[in-house]
């Protein structure tokens, strides 16, 4: 998944901070846009990479619709306005390190549970939730010019699995138990290699840590 994951991630970037379409262009009008521009760069994507510098919400962004990809689904998925607005009011807190966890934690809604999440996300894009499971895979990727991301499996003690897109590196390993904090995004999903499907709520993380119980 590590090579993947990267190369949806590069290949994503591209294609949303150049500027040469909208989040639900195809990937053939994506690369017909590419072959007749070549290699030069408009003014649109210029200003789009400068505002984009040390941006959590535009970095998250594109993890989450790359592991989307990643995951099997199709290129084109939008990814929520209102999580995006969320992230960029609250950037600071993604990451969430030291004081800004509780600060974090204070803005979880705790009536919000997966059940509600899957019945309809869509009321929930804007909202910070918390969690607790068993990690059951971790990666950690070094993405030029942003950074480094880690993406966790994480599953609850209901069964309810979480993929996280963390913004930075983490002290996290496989079976470790976690708590979480984040914003949900998008309903995905992905094959079992024992065979099998599992759903999976993608959350934009703000804090992941080793959780005491």
């Amino acid at each position: 998944m590590r090579v993947s994951f990267y190369y949806a991630f590069i290949l994503v970037a591209f294609i949303l901070v150049t500027g040469c379409g909208s989040n639900n262009s195809s990937t053939s009008s994506v690369f017909s846009n590419l072959a007749t521009q070549g290699s030069s760069s408009t003014s649109e994507g210029t200003e789009a990479i400068a505002e984009s510098e040390n941006n959590a919400a535009t970095y998250l962004s594109l993890a989450v619709l790359a592991l989307h990809e990643v995951n099997g689904f199709e290129a084109g998925e939008e990814f929520p306005p209102e999580s995006k607005a969320f992230l960029a009011k609250h950037a600071h807190l993604f990451p969430a390190t030291g004081d800004k966890v509780k600060e974090a934690q204070q803005l979880v809604d705790q009536n919000v549970q997966p059940k509600h999440i899957n019945k309809n996300i869509s009321k929930y894009h804007a909202s910070m939730i918390q969690d607790k499971g068993t990690v059951l895979s971790i990666e950690e990727e070094e993405i030029p010019e942003i950074g480094t991301f880690s993406v966790l499996h994480v599953v609850n003690d209901e069964e309810d699995s979480y993929q996280v897109v963390y913004l930075g590196a983490l002290d996290i390993y496989e079976d470790d138990t976690v708590e979480f904090v984040g914003v949900p995004t998008l309903l995905s999903g992905f094959d079992n290699v024992s065979g099998g499907y599992t759903n999976s709520i993608i959350i934009a993380g703000s804090y992941v840590g080793k959780s005491a119980n």
